[in-house]
């Protein structure tokens, strides 16, 4: 029900930029006396506009803030939505039958998801994850509002032209089944095109593949091995992944790569313009609609993601871009991260990480998920340097950061936090907390390092027997991870604590806390 609230607030964000379109529209159209100021036209138009557009406006700010609002002003939009086509759409000419149609069948779907009552629970988390953003990045609100009106602007520009050109020529239009059809291949394939230009570019820069995505299609390298994972939940956009073995010439490598993906963009943005043009009186006119719409998005692509942004989480490539070529301390960050991850396809083990890197880089990004791998990136450090207290001190930083930041794979977060906590740290109130989030999870990856926690926390409470099950099963998956320096360091963690379960039990931990009362 989340990912539907998700992208019914998506929903209201178009409407709030037809809004914005509308209004530009109306003022043109009285500049150029096609609508006299006072007139009966001018009034319904006006009417229209706030009656249909400003309430989903106002839903889709008050959602995106995380307002307990937002619950009300979603079902009164989505209940507007259901206004009949002619109404909603009579000003800006477009097809009256598919938008209309479905406008409706969104605005039943969003009185269903905005009527129970976890909706409410969802507007507290967006409260408590805001994007947060770190001086120096780049990004900035006001470019997060030019890129989306950017985009809405050339979708809505782009697809008036196309509607002129075809009917010029005499091209029929789609239904709305086939038009709803050609609006999901535009985007899965706008975002294939985009990722397979990062690829490329990647590859041709001496980097290895660890993760390729578009829409719900998601390969990624676990725990040495590809996986193919269908996320249901994810309906747009895409990722690429990609590791260099060194750090020679990184940030050319890395500006070289990142410039793949808008590059790709404009060319297939440019190929389907042309194709598009010649369609008729060619065997592939009955497709021109698709080719104008995969043409029209990719170069929105290649444009918005040249703007420096942070969706989400994640910072777009202008935004890469940008602190890389500036070389200030965002290309620190970038190189600290590049340098942990050689360890995955390299024998660099974390200890021999420069920490002073790690830890510069996290003294300049004091927040968000990226502060918080710097700084469990110097833990993990220090653990392998067999420098305990430093890294116990580096671990609680990143625990302070947990709750604003948001992570794909929270479970491998936590892990960590359950092993540190309960192995050396030896706090079992902290380690249960963190097992308790990942038992929370939906889906859990019993992978080396959810057993190497679970043992922690087994031999931390004295189940001796519990913890040598569960070591015996990490160690399995363990020993057959690539050679490479973090799956090693991994190895290396089943091997103390193999030592520390053939300890006896009165001289371990368990004997510690009995005699405190725990």
């Amino acid at each position: 029900m989340r990912s539907l609230r998700k992208f019914i607030r998506f929903w209201f964000g178009l409407n709030a930029l037809l809004l914005i379109a509308g209004i530009f529209t109306l003022f043109v159209s009285i500049s150029k006396g096609r609508m006299e100021v006072g007139s009966a036209q001018l009034l319904v138009t006006v009417v229209l506009l706030v009656a249909l557009d400003v309430f989903p406006a106002i839903a889709w700010w008050t959602l995106k803030k995380g307002k307990p609002s937002g619950q009300i002003w979603a079902l009164i939009s989505s209940a507007f939505s259901m206004t009949p086509a002619f109404l909603r759409y009579i000003r800006s000419g477009f097809d009256v039958t598919p938008i209309g149609t479905l406008g409706a069948v969104l605005g039943v779907a969003g009185l269903i998801a905005f009527w129970s009552k976890d909706s409410a629970a969802d507007a507290k988390d967006t409260r408590a994850t805001q994007k947060i953003r770190v001086a120096g990045d780049g990004t900035s609100n006001l470019k997060d509002y030019v890129a989306q009106g950017i985009s809405i602007s050339v979708i809505w520009l782009a697809y008036r032209g196309w509607n002129q050109w075809a009917a010029l020529h005499g091209l029929a239009s789609p239904g709305l089944i086939v038009y709803l059809a050609q609006l999901a291949i535009g985007i899965w394939f706008t975002a294939l095109f985009h990722e397979l230009g990062h690829l490329i570019a990647g590859w041709a820069s001496g980097k290895m593949l660890r993760l390729f995505q578009v829409g719900p299609f998601r390969w990624a390298v676990r725990n040495g091995s590809w996986r193919f994972d269908f996320q249901w939940r994810k309906f747009s956009g895409g990722g690429v992944a990609m590791i260099a073995p060194d750090l020679r010439n990184m940030r050319s490598r890395n500006a070289f790569s990142l410039m793949g993906g808008p590059t790709a963009s404009l060319v297939a943005a440019s190929i389907f313009t042309v194709a598009t043009l010649t369609a008729v009186g060619h065997a592939w006119q009955p497709y021109w609609s698709l080719l104008c719409t995969l043409a029209t998005f990719s170069l929105a692509d290649c444009i918005v993601n040249l703007i420096p942004l942070k969706p989400e989480s994640q910072y777009s490539d202008g935004a890469q871009l940008y602190q890389i070529i500036t070389n200030g301390p965002w290309a620190r960050v970038h190189r600290a991260f590049a340098m942990v991850t050689t360890s995955a396809v390299s024998l660099v083990r974390p200890r021999d990480f420069d920490v002073d890197v790690i830890n510069r880089a996290a003294d300049f990004v004091p927040s968000g998920e990226r502060g918080l791998l710097l700084r469990l990136f110097a833990c993990i450090h220090y653990l392998d340097a067999n420098r305990i207290p430093e890294a116990i001190d580096s671990m609680e930083e990143a625990e302070a950061l947990y709750e604003q930041s948001i992570f794909e794979k929270p479970q491998d977060i936590c892990a960590e936090f359950v092993f540190v906590n309960a192995f050396y740290k030896q706090d079992l109130a902290a380690a249960e907390l963190w097992w308790q989030r990942i038992d929370d999870l939906r889906k859990v990856d019993a992978d080396a390092g959810y057993w190497r926690a679970q043992t922690a926390l087994h031999w931390l409470r004295g189940e001796r027997e519990q913890a040598r099950e569960a070591w015996e099963r990490g160690n399995a998956l363990a020993v057959k991870l690539p050679a490479a320096g973090t799956y090693d360091f991994t190895r290396s963690c089943f091997a103390k604590l193999r030592a520390a379960l053939e300890e006896p039990a009165e001289t371990g931990a368990f004997m510690e806390l009995t005699a405190v009362g725990v």
